[in-house]
C-alpha cells in the first residue's frame, strides 16, 4: 500500500479523501482496535472511538488549529488513547490520575503495543517513543469529543421530527425573523410562528432528554 506523509494524510482528512481514510483506517485503526480491547472494549467501540478522533481532527484542521509535535500516528494514537480512558474512568467514577489532565505519547504507544515500531515521518528519520514523547492531549480536545457527541444526539432526534417542525426550527436557528417563518410556512400571524417553533424545540429537547446516551453522557460529566 501507498504511504502518505503526515502533509498528504492531513489535506486528505480536509479534503475527506476516500483513499486517504481507507488508508488510516487499515494502518491505524489496528491499533485503536488493540487498546479498547485490551481495556474493557469491544470492536464498534475501538470503531467509534477511531471515528470521534477523525471528526476531531477534521473540525480543528478545518478551524485552523491543529498543532502537532511529533508526527499525525503518534498524534492520533494518543488523542484516541485519551478519550477511551478519559470516558470509562468517569463512567466508573474515578478520577482522571494524570499530569493537569493530560498524557503522552509514551503512554499511548506502550499501550498500542507498538514498543518496537518506530515512526519515519516526513523526513525519513527515525523517532523512538521517547523522541515523540512531548506530544500532550488534554481537557480540550476531551470538550471537543462531548460537543460532538451532544451533536450526534441532536441530529439524531432532530431527523425524527415533523417536517414542518424541522422547517421552523431551521430558520429559527438561522435567525430568520418570525415575520419571514410565518410568511413561508402560511401561518396566520408572527406569534402563531412564535408559537410553533417553541411547541417544536418542547419535542426536540423531550426526546432528547429522554435519550439514554444523552442521560449517560450527563452523568459523566456530572462525575468530572
Amino acid at each position: 500500500m501507498e504511504k502518505y506523509s503526515d502533509k498528504a494524510i492531513l489535506s486528505g482528512i480536509k479534503q475527506r479523501k476516500d483513499s486517504i481514510l481507507e488508508y488510516l483506517y487499515k494502518e491505524y485503526f489496528p491499533q485503536i482496535q488493540r487498546i479498547v480491547l485490551k481495556h474493557g472494549g469491544n470492536e464498534q467501540d475501538a470503531r467509534d472511538l477511531f471515528q470521534e478522533g477523525l471528526i476531531i481532527i477534521f473540525n480543528r484542521l478545518v478551524k485552523n488549529n491543529l498543532e502537532i509535535k511529533s508526527s499525525f500516528h503518534n498524534y492520533f494514537i494518543v488523542l484516541c488513547r485519551f478519550i477511551w480512558f478519559r470516558q470509562n474512568n468517569i463512567k466508573k467514577g474515578l478520577v482522571y490520575d494524570s499530569v493537569e489532565g493530560e498524557t503522552d505519547a509514551t503512554e499511548a504507544m506502550d499501550e498500542a503495543g507498538s514498543e518496537g515500531d518506530h515512526d519515519t515521518g516526513d523526513r525519513g528519520t527515525t523517532r523512538s517513543v521517547a523522541d515523540i514523547a512531548g506530544e500532550r492531549i488534554g481537557d480540550k480536545e476531551y470538550s471537543e469529543y462531548l460537543e460532538n457527541q451532544s451533536e450526534k444526539i441532536y441530529q439524531r432526534h432532530y431527523r425524527k421530527l415533523p417536517g414542518d417542525c424541522k422547517r421552523v426550527i431551521r430558520m429559527y436557528f438561522r435567525k430568520k425573523p418570525f415575520k419571514e417563518i410565518a410568511k413561508k410556512m402560511n401561518y396566520t400571524s408572527e406569534d402563531y410562528g412564535r408559537r410553533k417553533k417553541y411547541l417544536c424545540m418542547q419535542q426536540l429537547m423531550k426526546m432528547i432528554n429522554e435519550d439514554p446516551e444523552y442521560i449517560e453522557m450527563k452523568k459523566r460529566q456530572k462525575r468530572q
